[in-house]
């Protein structure tokens, strides 16, 4: 969707507002109010639950079960560690885990030491994770020892190695729980999201927020007899909802396994573990209803966002899982995951498009115009977001903090302030919310928010680049960045380029298409024209590699593959899959489709290793290669039976003409 061109680009004083009254019927709409334990914290209600509980499974990854007792007595020991080593209230303390057990106790014991928690994702670029390490000053870092080496913290930094007994899990760390110094206005974490300025910005969430997420509202529910999967990256505020939403309600969290999972996978864990609630990107949601739509119809709840909701995909899922109650879950990082959410359940009628919703509870929802006058019903405006969910701001960025979090003039009591999302809505004769798109240029791909302008302001550092350009591009529901830019030094080609942004960006802000142009198309104001690139044929202005006749049925049949999931025409046997617009959730889709054509079970992890067709299609081919261990000997043996077999069967179609 373009961005909407409006005077919203203008930034609203919070000393300028004043006490405003909303209209009927929007007062009633904009929010209502539960009774929820306002006055408690993450810590305290975990404790609780623990003390009440303490023989219930608490955390499950692979065979190993943690009770709630035994996870609060690590966290313990952790936090008392913490606190000696000097860790006070709302110290910042990145966490650099992959998914595991020993994640979720470094960020419990943060908790329970006063401190904020600081998600570092491991697959990260250095770059990246070396800003944050800066921005948070930190004075503590607690990781694994495999994860050290790429970290590279201050000399004054005292690391904690989690998977060391001998140092953060001492026997000689106290179990019992530490002091409690924490209130419900302090800082909880710290997530980082895309920032315009260029630089990421340090979202700062308080304990109110989360417990306001999880417990006693109105969108989903929680308790002990519900299991979540914890899936999303921990860097990622989804992981909010499933981690806390389990914890702090009693209910069992499931962990997958750290490296990328498969569809396959992720059916099998839901199946395994009877796992009640699920959080999916929209994008990975409409990617499994096409391909398993009634694998998931075991699930009592599934929460599907990040992106807009496909009334088609909604309408297929709800008829194999007539069961479950589809959620379609809205909100920035900026007020803690959710702010709206609209439950569709089978048999009920679904429009097109989705809503978001209507707040939930103790959130309060305003449609604004430029003046901060609250819109009519129907017309659109800038939706604003209030109550116990609003972050702090941003952390070390005052005037960011001050430009997007505003005095709310709604409120009715002082010092309230909502947060200008930047997104464009309107609300619907039944009350609910309607997304209608961006004030800025803001975008969502694969479920995480991303300004353009950090990526272009990482594109202009590279010394042959003079100027650039990121626009979102959108073919068949599938989006992908495209980073158009004018080199000085004919010599620069795109994949040097998408080197140098890989270095520095993480995985999902890295364009999928770079191209040269002589000059940036501008508009009539003389910016750039970013509607008129968003709509340039990337595709043809990609050179492919050299053509070459395919060496096999098999190498040919993944090139055909691969052109109809990338919706590309030609691409060389030599070409990075990557290099040629993929990214991790089309990746999920050639492995799904893969398996479906070869009959057989291909792990994931060889089509990231081996990412051309030619390779792919080789290694395929041999599927008897000796592995490193006897153990992986049996597996890959049997595993290279079934492929044999399936080969065979396959070339057997191929020459009977059954493709």
């Amino acid at each position: 969707m373009a961005p909407i061109t409006s005077s919203y680009g203008t930034t609203q004083s919070s000393s300028a507002t004043h006490q405003r009254f909303l209209p009927e019927p929007l007062r009633s709409w904009s929010g209502t109010s539960s009774d929820y334990p306002r006055t408690g914290t993450v810590v305290a209600l975990f404790e609780r639950i623990a003390k009440e509980n303490p023989d219930s499974v608490a955390l499950v990854q692979g065979d190993i079960e943690v009770t709630y007792g035994d996870l609060n007595r690590r966290a313990n020991r952790l936090a008392n560690r913490l606190c000696l080593a000097g860790v006070t209230l709302e110290t910042l303390v990145p966490c650099c885990f992959e998914r595991s057990i020993e994640m979720i106790v470094a960020f419990l014991a943060v908790l329970k030491s006063g401190a904020a928690y600081v998600p570092v994702d491991p697959k990260y670029p250095q770059a990246r994770k070396l800003l944050i390490l800066d921005d948070t000053a930190q004075s503590v870092l607690l990781t694994r020892r495999s994860l050290v080496s790429s970290l590279q913290p201050g000399e004054s930094t005292q690391i904690v190695i989690l998977d060391d007994e001998s140092d953060a899990l001492s026997s000689s760390a106290s179990e019992e729980n530490p002091p409690q110094v924490t209130r419900p206005t302090n800082l909880a974490y710290v997530m980082y999201t895309s920032g315009s300025t260029g630089r990421p910005k340090g979202v700062m969430i308080e304990h109110r927020g989360i417990v306001r997420l999880v417990r006693d509202t109105n969108y989903c529910h929680f308790g002990s007899d519900e299991t979540f999967l914890q899936f999303a990256p921990p860097s990622f505020d989804a992981s909010t909802l499933e981690i806390w939403g389990a914890l702090l309600n009693g209910g069992r969290l499931v962990l997958m396994p750290p490296e990328t999972s498969a569809l396959e996978d992720l059916v099998h864990a839901v199946r395994q573990y009877r796992v009640t609630t699920l959080w999916l990107t929209a994008g990975l949601f409409h990617l499994l209803v096409e391909e398993h739509p009634g694998a998931l119809k075991s699930l009592r709840q599934l929460l599907a966002g990040g992106d807009v909701l496909s009334s088609r995909h909604a309408r297929i899922f709800l008829e194999h899982a007539p069961e479950t109650t589809l959620i379609n879950g809205y909100g920035p990082t900026e007020n803690t995951t959710f702010t709206c959410c609209h439950s569709i359940r089978a048999g009920e009628n679904i429009p097109e498009p989705i809503p978001i919703g209507k707040p939930i509870a103790n959130t309060r929802i305003y449609i604004l115009d430029p003046d901060m006058n609250p819109v009519p019903v129907g017309e659109i405006g800038e939706l604003h977001a209030g109550g116990d969910g609003v972050a702090r701001g941003y952390l070390n960025a005052p005037e960011a903090t001050s430009s997007k979090f505003v005095t709310d003039p709604f409120a009715g009591q002082p010092n309230q302030r909502m947060y200008r999302t930047g997104d464009m809505a309107r609300w619907r004769s039944d009350g609910s919310i309607e997304f209608v798109g961006r004030v800025d240029n803001q975008v969502k791909v694969l479920g995480y928010r991303i300004e353009p302008t950090e990526i272009e302001s990482v594109i202009q550092r590279h010394g042959q680049v003079k100027r650039a350009c990121v626009v979102a591009q959108t073919e068949n529901g599938s989006k992908r960045l495209a980073a158009f830019f004018v080199p000085s030094n004919s010599a620069l080609t795109p994949d040097e380029l998408r080197e140098f942004v890989a270095s520095e960006l993480p995985q999902h802000m890295v364009p999928a298409f770079f191209v040269a142009l002589s000059s940036l198309p501008l508009s009539q104001n003389g910016k750039v024209d970013r509607a008129a690139l968003a709509r340039l044929d990337v595709v043809s202005r990609t050179e492919p590699a050299a053509q070459s006749i395919p060496e096999s049925d098999l190498e040919q049949t993944i090139t055909q593959l691969w052109q109809r999931i990338l919706k590309v025409p030609k691409l060389g046997p030599e070409e990075n899959f990557f290099d040629l617009g993929g990214d991790s959730l089309l990746l999920v889709a050639v492995h799904s489709n893969l398996q479906k054509i070869l009959q057989t079970q291909v792990p994931l992890t060889d089509l990231f290793e081996f990412s051309t067709v030619r390779k792919l299609a080789r290694h395929l081919g041999q599927p008897e290669s000796t592995p490193g261990n006897a153990s992986d000997a049996s597996d890959a043996k049997e595993l290279g039976h079934r492929q044999r077999k399936a080969f065979a069967r396959f070339r057997s179609q191929r020459r009977g003409g059954e493709t």
